[in-house]
């Protein structure tokens, strides 16, 4: 009988622990998550006319910090790029606003809208496509947060 209380007893610590280690925070809806913050490039696939090529790690300069990208509060969008010299920091400013789960940056380059394809405390993904020479391309970027 002791072993059969026992035996219950972890069962029900253990649904319990499961039960309250699942929430919806765990992966927040894109439309009303926050994206504000520092995020490292970590991985990124392309998509031609259809044809999805694998994921990538981000090519990141060999012995420098991470580049990156910062949604900052008030709109303000940093993105940097560390040379493979000497590592020097280059920044390009811009704003960014976001619509539901659509982000867009704009840059003395112009604008672009993202797709939050997911997000949780620690990453972020995203894509977008243009088209070039009458090919559609499809791009996802995933973020990790610093």
């Amino acid at each position: 009988m002791r072993k059969v209380t026992t035996l219950m007893v972890i069962v029900l610590v253990f649904v319990t622990a499961l039960l309250f280690s699942c929430n919806d925070d765990d992966n927040p809806n894109p439309a009303t998550a926050s994206i504000e913050g520092k995020w490292n490039f970590n991985k990124i696939s392309e998509e031609i006319n259809g044809v999805k090529y694998p994921e990538e790690n981000y090519d990141n300069s060999t012995g420098c910090p991470k580049d990156f990208v910062e949604l900052k509060s008030g709109g303000i969008y940093v993105e940097g790029f560390y040379s493979e010299i000497d590592c020097d920091l280059d920044e390009y400013v811009g704003e960014w606003s976001k619509d539901g789960a659509i982000v867009t940056i704009v840059t003395e380059e112009g604008a672009t809208s993202y797709e939050i394809v997911s997000i949780t405390a620690s990453t972020l993904k995203v894509k977008f496509s243009e088209t070039i020479d009458g090919d559609k391309y499809v791009y996802r970027i995933s973020f990790t947060k610093v």
